[in-house]
């Protein structure tokens, strides 16, 4: 593993820690602290991925020329609104934006593993099977948060 892998695994890793973090604060009675937290995290995590695809999208030639390339395109966007409008509702108390988030990072895994690969060929095979590992872990936890938020 190169230096510059094993940095992006380090960071890939570390993302995790403010999931786990919120899981616990929950878990352990800090509702409040817990819920602003994850939901904020959450949100801006997944405007900062789709933001990654916009960049890997137009730096691409065939991105808008290929209909799922524009598919991708407008589909980072989309992750950004979906984080935007979690937050907008994350005072309401409902599980709401926790429902919006957790569609986003399936819609996130979605392209990762359909539009982009297709599109991106540079991505290296090892990224993506980490990146499908990380937002697959994001998922899970979602889902402890919402069972402990029961």
């Amino acid at each position: 593993m190169t230096r510059a892998e094993k940095i992006i695994s380090t960071l890939g890793y570390a993302g995790l820690i403010p999931f786990i973090a919120a899981c616990a604060l929950l878990y352990f009675g800090a509702e409040a602290l817990a819920n602003q937290i994850f939901l904020s995290y959450s949100a801006i995590i997944l405007s900062f991925l789709g933001g990654t695809h916009w960049g890997r999208l137009i730096a691409s030639d065939i991105s808008l020329k290929v209909g799922v390339g524009l598919l991708a395109l407008l589909a980072s966007n989309v992750f950004a609104l979906l984080g935007w409008s979690a937050l907008l509702l994350s005072q309401s108390g409902s599980v709401y934006p926790f429902v919006i988030l957790t569609t986003g990072f399936v819609m996130l895994f979605m392209v990762e593993v359909t539009a982009m690969p297709s599109i991106v060929s540079t991505v290296h095979r090892r990224y993506t099977a980490f990146r499908a590992f990380l937002t697959i872990t994001v998922l899970l936890l979602h889902g402890v948060f919402i069972l402990l938020s029961a």
